[in-house]
């Protein structure tokens, strides 16, 4: 598995965001009324993100020995959980920004600018969701890269016997 890198997630949130805006904006120059956010989506962004970074611990204390009874497939299963946090934080993220910025020409009319609001407050929770992610991912690394050790020495290369 593939450590995260700011670059990708900067990517996914930047990309969601163009289309983001670009589907909001065709839907209300078709004159569509922008959907409002649900108020639950903010809490269930924070209480994924909570989970992510409470499994992320358990296995940093698994990494720093302080836990030795955690299943090694339990840690992997918590380092995927916390890349696709981080991902998908990225993505709802940068959907919720396009929308917003979608909507900000209309900020002066009172319906649509708690809709933006809204969806700025969900954007903030999609964004430490993301974070969450990205730390629990960070304390489930076991030191190093992904890549297996490199044979060194005279033997390096001469098959077992």
């Amino acid at each position: 598995m593939a450590r995260l890198t700011w670059r990708r997630v900067t990517f996914v949130a930047a990309a969601v965001s163009v289309i983001g805006w670009l589907v909001a904006t065709q839907i209300l120059r078709s004159g569509s009324s922008p959907a409002p956010v649900p108020w639950t989506v903010p809490p269930v962004l924070l209480v994924a993100g909570a989970l992510a970074l409470r499994l992320g611990w358990r296995v940093k204390q698994f990494v720093d020995g302080k836990r030795p009874s955690l299943d090694p497939l339990q840690a992997a299963r918590t380092a995927m959980f916390a890349q696709a946090s981080a991902y998908a934080g990225a993505a709802l993220a940068g959907a919720y920004l396009g929308y917003a910025v979608a909507l900000l020409p209309d900020w002066s009319h009172p319906p649509r600018r708690e809709v933006i609001i809204a969806a700025l407050i969900a954007m903030a929770a999609a964004a430490l969701l993301c974070a969450a992610g990205w730390l629990a991912e960070h304390w489930c690394a076991a030191g190093g890269d992904d890549k297996p050790p490199k044979p060194s020495g005279s033997t390096a290369g001469i098959a077992p016997g």
